[in-house]
């Protein structure tokens, strides 16, 4: 099963149990789908629901075909995609971004504030009883406009709406070429690099985000953009791990031609090609981000 953000395999075990594995995540295995109710809602709500809670839910969704959560709200099963009054509903909540969230990550106002960046952050609250969460929320577009928004705060990440064939983006002068398009998986670790290696540059950048798992429909929505803008080059800045090594070669494959063998590859192997990608760009610690961090924390240190 995918739905553009997880991709997972059922199988049932030596116990007559049907459980669940993600195919991106080591740490995901043995799942049930408990825990995968669980996960969706605290993605959909950012509301951590009780076992009972996701119990009751998943007996009314047995009985009803419909996801109802105690307090009524309503949940479509394997929709990943809004309609256009959800979607213009959702846009509607979102304010200028606000607050030290970007700045204790290191990220810094005239960052926020660039021609690149300028707008890209906003805040969406949600109430829940007596507590009030501010969402941070970057638009995410596929080649027909906005689609879905990509949400994060201090304990959860989620994704209104479908991101198998979108993807977040930064600004840019469309009055001329695109010299630099980046690739990363997340938008913060795409304004960490941009403060690191491009402040106050006159190239004209372009970054794009994944916001988590990269995807065969992301990967052809990069296609559209390259074939209907020029491109001087096209760079990926993924994270310095497994994952992002692999997606390296995924995208080497699938718009550059090559054949890399990646899910036969073993850790030390998939590093070591990558890095021989051209035109890739690998932080030093796990992502731009901590890279941004360490290196504010060695200025603060001078």
């Amino acid at each position: 099963m995918s739905n553009g953000t997880h991709t997972i395999v059922i199988k049932r075990n030596a116990q007559n149990q049907y459980t669940y594995w993600d195919v991106h995540s080591d740490n995901v295995r043995g799942r049930t789908i408990l825990d995968m109710m669980q996960e969706h809602l605290f993605e959909t709500t950012g509301k951590q629901p009780t076992l009972r809670e996701v119990g009751e839910i998943l007996q009314n969704y047995i009985n009803t075909n419909q996801i109802i959560t105690p307090e009524n709200s309503r949940y479509d099963v394997g929709n990943t995609s809004m309609s256009t009054d959800e979607l213009t509903m959702y846009l509607k909540q979102l304010l200028p971004y606000k607050g030290n969230y970007l700045q204790k990550r290191g990220i810094s106002e005239e960052s926020i504030d660039s021609p690149v960046f300028k707008d890209v952050f906003l805040i969406r609250e949600v109430k829940n009883k007596n507590t009030t969460y501010r969402n941070i929320c970057v638009k995410m577009y596929n080649d027909k406009g906005v689609q879905a928004i990509s949400q994060r705060n201090e304990t959860f990440k989620g994704i209104i709406g479908g991101k198998f064939d979108c993807l977040a983006t930064s600004n840019h002068d469309k009055s001329r070429p695109i010299d630099i398009l980046y690739v990363g998986e997340s938008i913060i670790d795409c304004i960490s690099h941009y403060q690191l290696c491009h402040k106050d540059t006159s190239l004209n950048l372009v970054y794009v985000s994944t916001e988590g798992t990269l995807t065969e429909g992301q990967m052809q929505l990069l296609r559209i953009i390259i074939s209907k803008n020029e491109v001087k080059s096209l760079r990926t800045i993924f994270d310095n791990d497994k994952q992002g090594y692999k997606y390296t070669l995924w995208l080497d494959n699938n718009l550059r031609g090559m054949q890399h063998d990646v899910e036969q590859m073993d850790n030390e192997v998939l590093k070591n090609t990558a890095y021989q990608v051209q035109n890739t760009e690998f932080p030093q610690k796990k992502d731009w981000n901590d890279d941004l961090k360490a290196a504010t924390i060695e200025k603060a240190a001078d």
